[in-house]
């Protein structure tokens, strides 16, 4: 039987635990005539833990409602896709007995393209009348709808776009039509956009933070695929998986699929499955999650984190400045808090700070530091240390 889990960016995994809040936010925002500050939202969080995948239902949740999507990732071309593809489209789709053909598309300005239609008609029509138009077919159907605009990796380098982008979308709201955005970008790159003084939109946009899972809702990401599809796990055997993914997503979905895929005809998934699958997971998340994490750091942000690796749980501050050559207390405070807006540490008691990301700090010692040894930066959140490899 095929793995019920989907390992992957942006794959939606088969249940999804301890995401009522951020639906909750999502529905809000697609309910016709309201105009909750929820119509524009950005979804925040660490690599992996399912920023993507939120879009995804949020998209579906739009279509299940009526509203047209278009979905799209943050690019210096955002914009120009918009407009010369997607609202294109989406006419086409909505008025099949007026066809037309895109001739061409320009961005000075305000974003129009030129389309023909098959009679000869020349017509240029912009991003703002395609959106009218889009808005005046879907409420004249029998089920009404909006337009539910998808933004994939918001990120600095994609700030003029989204500006432009920003710039039409308010003049949309400020007439009424029924429109949402909702945008997604790991919390560091978030953070450094917001501080632009061009980015009063995204600054305004309802803000839902994608935390990690608890042990509950870890335990039942696990459990509920496995016995939806047949199969069984023990109580000890769950507890391992559990232990090892430590509320991580990512490592949820790699560790239930290669548990799975072990040995796919047996009734149940047994504890050498699953330390076969921690094993593997552990050797990819160091390429596809640990070493991105680090690589938008400064080198001192990293020494910062290597000083940290130094102890099995949460550092204290002065203990960090003793080992990055006893630097003066400003200097230690100014990188702290340049490590917490990126989210790769957080706060653990008075004095103290313990880096987010589990398995970081095996990899900085493994790496930057000395031999591995154990981790404990989830204890505060209720999970026992992760099981031995």
């Amino acid at each position: 039987m095929d793995s019920p889990f989907r390992p992957g960016f942006g794959k939606n995994p088969p249940f999804l635990a301890g995401r009522d809040t951020a639906l909750a936010s999502v529905e809000d925002g697609l309910e016709l005539g309201q105009w909750p500050q929820e119509r524009g939202i950005l979804l925040t969080g660490l690599r992996g833990v399912g920023k993507t995948v939120m879009l995804n239902h949020a998209e579906d949740l739009a279509r299940e409602r009526g509203w047209v999507v278009v979905s799209e990732t943050a690019t210096p071309e955002l914009f120009e896709r918009i407009t010369g593809v997607h609202l294109p489209r989406i006419l086409s789709e909505l008025d099949p007995d007026n066809p037309f053909r895109v001739t061409s598309i320009s961005m000075a300005g305000i974003g129009s393209i030129t389309v023909e239609y098959p009679d000869g008609r020349i017509e240029d029509p912009s991003f703002r009348s395609m959106c009218e138009e889009i808005s005046s077919l879907l409420g004249a159907r029998s089920t009404p709808g909006g337009i539910l605009f998808s933004v994939d990796e918001v990120n600095a380098g994609a700030l003029r776009t989204l500006e432009t982008f920003a710039a039409e979308y308010q003049h949309l709201v400020r007439s009424d039509f029924e429109v949402a955005f909702i945008g997604a970008g790991v919390q560091g790159e978030i953070r450094d956009l917001l501080t632009s003084r061009s980015a009063t939109f995204l600054r305004r946009c309802a803000h839902v933070d994608i935390p990690m899972l608890t042990p509950d809702q870890t335990a039942q990401a696990f459990q509920e695929p496995i016995t939806q599809h047949g199969r069984t796990v023990s109580p000890a055997v769950l507890d391992y998986m559990v232990r090892a993914s430590q509320g991580y997503p990512f490592l949820v979905q790699q560790i239930g699929d290669i548990a799975w895929r072990r040995n796919p005809d047996s009734p149940d998934i047994s504890l050498e499955d699953a330390q076969f699958a921690y094993r593997r997971a552990r050797r990819t998340i160091g390429g596809f999650i640990i070493e991105p994490s680090l690589s938008g750091l400064s080198p001192t942000d990293r020494s910062f984190l290597a000083a940290m690796a130094s102890d099995d749980g949460p550092s204290r501050i002065e203990d960090v400045r003793r080992r990055l050559g006893n630097v003066d207390s400003g200097y230690a405070s100014m990188y702290r808090q340049r490590l917490l807006d990126a989210g790769a540490i957080r706060a653990a008691g008075h004095g103290k700070v313990t880096i987010t990301l589990p398995y970081m700090r095996e990899y900085l010692r493994e790496h930057i530091v000395a031999e591995a040894a154990s981790d404990d930066t989830r204890k505060d959140a209720g999970f026992p240390p992760p099981p031995d490899l």
